[in-house]
């Protein structure tokens, strides 16, 4: 044999402890317990047939054997990445997974989904739905579209549209609990996310309302259930513009307050659909090519049916007395 070598997990243990500093660190990082990180590195200093760490009860202190290892084994492991990046470079550039938000998916995305694709022959999308953000590295998305008021660190974050929302109930609702003033709102059942949001206490402000009272909330997962429940007349609750358009128009749902009330929000107070690469992603053409089209295509006043704050917050705004450049092609 050419490479008369230790297991290779051992030597990757290794460099995590190396790096990390301690055992459990590591542990928590390769995902193991630390009981077994012990034992590989036990195994890898039986193999070397001596010591890579001095132990005591509060610190793990390397040799000088360790120090010299350390650097040959993390050039190693560079150099394995390198060699599998090299390899999925090809794959990865028309390969997109995507974790989306259920309404933009169902209402927004799926629905214009063959215009990208038409532009990318050969591309492979996969998409999965939910409403919690889950980490995108433990399930090797690029990508997610995303419900919430923004300033997401770990990613790299592009506002698509605002979420405007509209506060409706059904007209039956309405009968047997009136609206003579905004107040009486406190006397209703809400329907609203169970994601964190101050949408009722900002449309009760907005309305002049100062005062809380205990009401039963209803607090669920989806849009879509939140459509059921307010059609049944379960209570009164905020669903998307559009869908509030539809079901006023049809006569299913009254906007006691207007269509128009929540555009008071300042933008840091309304919702807002982002999308969220993965910092390792972020120059790769098919993910700049696809929020490109995101924002040209999709997340459009035109689509959407009104202007987004967080738009018009991303666009650059001209220098007063100096001319613009013109674009480059």
């Amino acid at each position: 044999m050419r490479y008369r070598l230790p297991p290779l997990n051992t030597l990757r243990i290794f460099e995590a402890i190396m790096r990390r500093g301690s055992i459990r660190q590591a542990a928590e990082e390769l995902c193991l317990t630390p009981q077994a990180v012990s034992q590989q590195l036990k195994q890898l200093e039986a193999h070397l047939e001596q010591p890579l760490f001095l132990r005591n009860i509060r610190s793990l202190t390397p040799t000088q054997a360790a120090n010299t290892l350390y650097d040959h084994v993390r050039g190693g492991l560079d150099r394995f990445a390198d060699g599998v990046n090299a390899i999925q470079t090809s794959r990865a550039s028309q390969q997109l997974y995507l974790y989306v938000s259920p309404y933009f998916a169902t209402e927004l995305l799926v629905p214009r989904l063959g215009n990208f694709t038409a532009a990318q022959p050969g591309i492979d999308i996969r998409m999965a739905v939910g409403v919690d953000l889950v980490g995108l590295d433990d399930r090797a998305m690029d990508a997610a579209i995303h419900w919430d008021y923004g300033g997401n660190a770990d990613y790299v974050e592009t506002p698509l549209i605002d979420d405007l929302k509209v506060l409706v109930a059904t007209p039956g609702l309405l009968q047997r609990i009136p609206l003579h003033s905004p107040r009486d709102l406190l006397k209703h059942s809400v329907v609203t996310s169970l994601v964190a949001n101050s949408l009722w206490d900002d449309a009760l402000d907005l309305l002049g309302v100062r005062e809380r009272a205990p009401q039963p909330f209803m607090l669920l997962h989806t849009h879509a259930a939140m459509m059921e429940a307010i059609l049944a007349g379960l209570g009164v609750g905020f669903i998307s513009y559009a869908d509030a358009v539809r079901e006023v128009a049809a006569g299913r749902l009254v906007a006691p307050y207007g269509m128009d009330l929540l555009k008071q929000l300042p933008a840091e107070k309304t919702p807002r659909f982002s999308l969220l690469i993965k910092p390792d992603r972020k120059n790769s053409p098919l993910l700049r090519q696809f929020t490109r089209w995101l924002l040209d295509y999709v997340c459009t006043e035109e689509v959407v049916g009104y202007p987004s704050k967080c738009r018009q917050a991303r666009a650059p705004q001209p220098v007063p007395g100096r001319r613009r450049r013109a674009a480059l092609p």
